[in-house]
């Protein structure tokens, strides 16, 4: 049995990294062939490395550029099919099994995607097609849904997504509600495979591609107040003390290892914070608020979400990671048998 897993692979993107990466690893785990069909179309492709490569300052672009070299390493270490844009490459008829999924690859609306119907499984033909944690990202579920949604909904064979929104979605077509569950990041333990980034330890981390002004000021104070230097890993912001930007994946797990605090506005910043048990704030915005509250609220930490709470009064309080390791594990736990039961039935 060969299983294909359909997911944003060749990218630039940390947490789009680990959800595919633990996936992976998951899955030969559990002693399944596995390998990624490795594809993106054109549009998606384009707008990526535009928003990396087009800048005004060099100095970003050069950094960037090491950062996608470090990135296509780190991906050409994994099982894939020979990346193409075009959907008539695809030889689907290799595999028994394909797995979409994870990541924002339902977001039927964003141009920056591409708008890509394959996700939803057209002109894909195999035998079992199963969505594991799609998301649809901050598409307006009110309007009207393309037709390609809707048929592609239907046509998977077993169903599951990592957010209320998401699930919305897939009630309003099929008329039921799907099983939830967690970003593939959570079903396996990339603990010890971090690179040792032998620097400081003392600092407060920030991982956000935006943060508000009022948010800025407050973690600037936070870490005046306790003697923390400001480093800012895979994105630029000018106000924190240091920049790393051209990090690879396995680095970028070091410095959030050592890291004393964290400010993230991002789904997978949050995660790891949390897997490596620190204290952090997370920043909301529309391309994570459905996926960051369904998270949180079900593990009891909804108060690390700064809605306009000053992140110094969240970044002092204290996380019980015994009670939400507890949680967690139950949520692991039929996570996993989701997608075992799925693959074998």
């Amino acid at each position: 049995m060969k299983i294909g897993i359909m997911t944003f692979l060749d990218g630039t993107n940390y947490g789009g990294f680990f959800q595919a990466y633990s996936l992976y690893c998951f899955l030969v785990e559990n002693k399944y062939d596995v390998e990624f069909i490795n594809y993106k179309n054109k549009a998606h492709f384009f707008h990526e490395y535009r928003a990396l490569l087009i800048k005004r300052n060099p100095f970003l672009v050069f950094k960037n550029i090491s950062k996608i070299i470090k990135f296509k390493k780190e991906i050409s270490g994994l099982p894939a099919s020979k990346f193409t844009s075009s959907i008539n490459k695809i030889k689907f008829n290799n595999y028994d099994i394909i797995i979409v999924g994870s990541d924002i690859v339902w977001n039927y609306q964003w141009y920056f995607l591409g708008k890509d119907p394959i996700y939803f499984g057209k002109n894909v033909n195999v035998k079992k097609l199963i969505a594991y944690a799609p998301s649809c990202g901050s598409i307006n579920i009110d309007q009207i849904i393309p037709d390609f949604v809707i048929e592609g909904i239907k046509k998977f064979n077993f169903i599951s997504v990592r957010d209320e929104k998401t699930a919305l979605l897939v009630k309003k077509v099929t008329g039921y509600s799907p099983t939830i569950v967690l970003d593939p990041t959570f079903l396996y333990n990339t603990a010890g495979k971090e690179c040792d980034i032998k620097k400081r330890t003392n600092y407060l981390l920030v991982y956000a591609f935006k943060l508000q002004p009022e948010e800025i000021k407050s973690a600037i104070k936070f870490a005046k107040i306790n003697n923390l230097d400001l480093i800012s890993i895979g994105y630029y912001n000018k106000w924190c003390d240091k920049n790393i930007i051209n990090i690879g994946p396995f680095e970028w797990l070091g410095y959030i290892k050592n890291a004393k605090y964290i400010i993230t506005s991002t789904f997978h910043g949050t995660i790891f914070s949390m897997k490596y048990r620190k204290k952090f704030a997370t920043s909301n915005n529309d391309a994570i608020d459905s996926k960051i509250k369904t998270l949180l609220n079900s593990i009891g930490l909804e108060n690390r979400i700064a809605n306009g709470v000053e992140l110094t009064k969240i970044l002092k309080m204290d996380i019980d990671y015994y009670k939400v390791e507890d949680k967690l594990n139950s949520l692991i736990d039929e996570s996993k048998q989701f997608l075992i039961s799925a693959i074998n039935d």
